[in-house]
């Protein structure tokens, strides 16, 4: 049978036993093993559920019309008892609850006590038993037959004041929590000018399964009840998912399929199936560890599918860039992974507004849900990408766990499962195992660095994904499909590695054996998929195989190989390729693998990089490999400054240039730094200067565009000066560099102190700090064009100069000590 019950029709109707017999049943039992009666609770959750849930009850009773109001299903196991029959409720046991209490209520409230009606009710009502502990079993048959004038008190005070009414009641949460209803309840019902509300309780009615027939209920019973007693926020959105579709217009919700169980021929409704696999086939899938975290993994992958889905749906609406403030990914993804393990539901709005724009995604999400089930271990499995499998069988299962929260990365991966499952016809396994991999190269080698790639990457991989799916409709394979996206998108903004997968899949559809060779290198530790660059589309099999066995040594899951760190080659060769201030500015310089994958993008994203190793790794030998790297050094482009540049920026460019491609020792002491510091190495401009450094770190930093230490260390040799920083005279003797923003040299004489600072904007600043006033009168009035640079007029300071290479500013600045000594001669 398949129509709806009231409250009452319970106890007066037939329901199915089994497939062939019908039973009246005597009483509807809430069995032990259930959770206490949540929806009157006072918390956060319970509060908004059983506000929702009152608001729609009483605007339907209120209405004026005879609309149902559809309460969804419950289900449960019918029972023989002796000679009559009892139903335990699986599932249910909140809204039926909630119906005793307001039958009790409005009975009481409207009807007489002898009368007929308040007669057979309070027969009904008596016939619902609580066993979750003894009080609530005491508790509702005290209740079902008691008749009180309320008056101005709630139901709360009249029923804790009553004579049945035990103080070990108080200790029930159940009694607690249907006091709190009954108050609730009671203000809806005062509140409302309509007070005959008794006649359209019938207007509150449900379907009744009883999974006897489908002989689910002992998996259902088992499954359902292990999740401990407290009230979820999954079960409050699986209530809320249900009734969605349950109640919602769309064609296929309503259609009779076959049960999904084996061996049954039975047919029921798209939203009935649906139901029984959440509580009965899906829990497999999320069944970890155990009762434990089973209702967490299963929010979060619901949270984490219609994430997913909102990305995909809110394309023409939320851009990119305004996914980084938008509430609802923040509800549904941000938030949401901030309170796993929670008890807080944020409600079912979010799900419902997507939902109601495209209730197909409820079919997306049953026919997901049927693959991850089915596949669980291939998909297990294509879940790590390939560099990071220590074995064959290794895999991930973090769509269904939340031993952690997602990452940026997994969700992307998540929404490529997803989307290639709604997209595809069936799930064909090697078909699954070319995408993910494609998926995985995409992942690995984009700069996943905020939300604003995560929803761009989502975007594209679902219209990559869906355009295969129909050309394949066609009988192209995989790959030859996917060879085909750049050719009918040519429109679409390209993702850089998406690109290098679509020439792979060409070469893939031209020669299937070049499948096996691009595998075989994009597991290498340092390429992790990025397999190009130093491949023409020209190039057979042979030629791409020789080239990739000495590109692979150059690299390995550090970086630069320590053969390719002698003397900085291979990285000087990289940055000899940079010749104009637009491709130096910003570069971030480095040898060694790490999370920002500066390197990486360099090898990626610069054709005369690419060009460089393709042609170099052409050659038969690594001193061959090595020469050609020392020619592109030596033959390297000429340097050119930015447009307006005058003469001293020209130079400054042309040394800065010079010793990124040839200063080994700077490389030395960059990789030393980078080893402590954990940091990348960044040209950009500063105060005047063409600055070396960690971003942010003041004692990371050298200035590219001036010999200023050379000078200072001839100083201290030539005339007697000392570095006023020991550190950075200990890292000139080592590296021929000195650190920092400005450095300083001086020298101690019988009346002063000689100080010269290499200053920021190229200024180098000659000053004389003297014991008195006097003797600085004196100075001052010997040297020209100078000028006192202390209130107290000890200090005079000479014009300025200009420090760039030694050449051009050494002499200068020997002439000007030169005339202080003639001045000053002793020391």
């Amino acid at each position: 049978m398949d129509y709806r019950f009231s409250f009452t029709d319970l106890f007066t109707r037939e329901v199915d036993f089994d497939k062939d017999n019908q039973v009246k049943v005597s009483s509807i039992v809430i069995p032990q093993i259930q959770r206490p009666y949540a929806q009157g609770r006072t918390d956060g959750v319970c509060t908004y559920i059983r506000n929702m849930f009152l608001d729609e009850i009483f605007e339907n009773l209120t209405s004026g019309n005879d609309d149902i109001f559809d309460l969804n299903f419950i289900y449960g196991i019918i029972k023989p008892n002796n000679n009559e029959y009892r139903m335990e409720l699986l599932d249910g046991q909140q809204r039926l609850t909630t119906l005793f209490l307001l039958y009790w209520y409005i009975t009481n409230a409207e009807l007489d006590i002898n009368q007929p009606e308040s007669k057979f009710i309070r027969d009904c009502l008596s016939k619902f038993l609580y066993e979750t502990r003894t009080t609530s079993t005491v508790f509702c048959q005290e209740l079902s037959s008691y008749k009180v004038e309320l008056g101005n008190k709630t139901p709360k005070e009249v029923i804790r004041n009553s004579k049945w009414y035990f103080k070990s009641f108080d200790r029930d949460s159940t009694i607690s929590a249907m006091l709190t209803m009954l108050n609730a309840i009671h203000d809806r019902y005062t509140q409302q000018k309509q007070r005959s509300l008794f006649a359209k309780l019938q207007k509150l009615q449900f379907y009744v399964k009883s999974l006897g027939v489908f002989n689910l209920s002992e998996e259902l019973y088992i499954k359902m009840n292990a999740r401990g007693l407290q009230l979820s926020p999954f079960e409050n959105f699986k209530a809320d998912l249900t009734n969605f579709i349950s109640q919602k217009e769309y064609g296929h919700f309503q259609e009779m399929m076959p049960l999904y169980k084996d061996g049954t021929a039975d047919e029921v409704s798209f939203h009935f199936n649906f139901s029984v696999k959440l509580d009965a086939k899906w829990v497999d899938i999320f069944w970890k560890n155990g009762a434990e975290d089973f209702d967490n993994a299963y929010m979060s992958f619901f949270s984490r599918f219609f994430a997913c889905k909102y990305i995909i749906a809110s394309k023409n609406d939320v851009s990119d860039r305004d996914m980084r403030t938008d509430k609802t990914i923040r509800i549904l993804y941000t938030n949401a992974e901030e309170q796993i393990g929670g008890n807080e539901y944020w409600g079912f709005k979010p799900f419902k507004t997507l939902l109601d724009e495209h209730p197909e995604y409820v079919e997306t999400l049953d026919k997901v849900l049927d693959v991850l089930y089915s596949n669980e271990r291939i998909i297990y499995k294509n879940m790590l990408p390939i560099w990071d499998k220590n074995n064959e069988l290794a895999g991930d299962d973090f769509y269904c766990n939340t031993s952690s929260k997602i990452s940026h990365i997994k969700l992307i991966a998540l929404s490529a499962v997803i989307e290639y499952i709604e997209a595809m016809d069936s799930f064909d396994i090697s078909t699954f195992e070319c995408w993910m991999r494609v998926v995985w190269n995409v992942i690995e080698n984009t700069n996943i660095d905020g939300l604003t790639p995560v929803s761009s990457l989502i975007r594209k991989l679902s219209m990559v994904i869906h355009f295969v799916a129909t050309k394949m409709g066609t009988e192209k394979s995989f790959y030859k499909a996917l060879s085909q996206w750049g050719i009918e998108n040519s429109t679409e903004k390209e993702n850089r590695a998406l690109l290098e997968e679509v020439e792979k899949a060409k070469r893939i559809s031209e020669d299937p054996l070049w499948e096996d060779i691009w595998k075989d290198v994009e597991k290498h530790p340092f390429f992790k998929g990025m397999v190009t660059f130093f491949y023409d589309p020209a190039m057979s099999k042979q030629d791409y195989a020789h080239n990739a066995k000495f590109v692979k040594s150059m690299f390995d899951e550090k970086g630069i190989t320590k053969e390719y760190r002698d003397k900085h080659i291979l990285i000087r060769a990289i940055v000899s390729q940079f010749n104009t201030w637009n491709e130096v500015n910003q570069l971030y310089v480095t040898e060694r693998a790490e999370n920002n994958k500066f390197l990486k993008n360099i090898l990626a994203s610069n054709e005369k990089v690419r060009a460089m190793f393709t042609h170099i790794a052409n050659n038969n030998s690594i001193l061959d490999v090595k020469a050609n790297l020392q020619h592109y050094i030596d033959d390297a482009k000429e340097p050119q400054a930015w447009e307006d540049a005058d003469t001293n920026g020209i130079l400054a460019f042309e040394t800065a240039t010079k010793r990124l491609r040839k200063d080994i020792k700077m490389y030395d002491w960059i990789s030393k730094v980078e080893r402590e510091r954990n940091g990348c190495f960044r040209v950009y401009w500063f105060e005047g200067h063409i600055m070396f450094a960690i971003p942010r770190k003041w004692y990371a930093k050298i200035a590219l565009d001036t010999e200023r230490a050379k000078m200072a260390n001839d100083l201290c040799e030539s005339y007697g000066f000392e570095f006023w920083d020991e550190e950075q005279k200990a890292m000139y003797d080592k590296y021929k560099d000195c650190f920092g923003n400005y450095i300083w040299i001086k020298q101690d004489r019988a009346n002063c102190t000689l100080w010269i600072r290499f200053d920021l904007n190229h200024e180098l600043k000659i000053q004389i700090e003297c014991k008195t006033k006097k003797y600085a009168k004196e100075l001052y009035e010997i040297f020209d064009s100078t000028s006192y640079i202390d209130e107290g007029e000890k200090c005079i300071q000479f014009e300025n100069l200009t420090h760039y290479t030694k050449c051009k500013t050494y002499n200068k600045l020997c002439k000007v000590i030169e005339s202080i000594y003639e001045a000053i001669p002793e020391a």
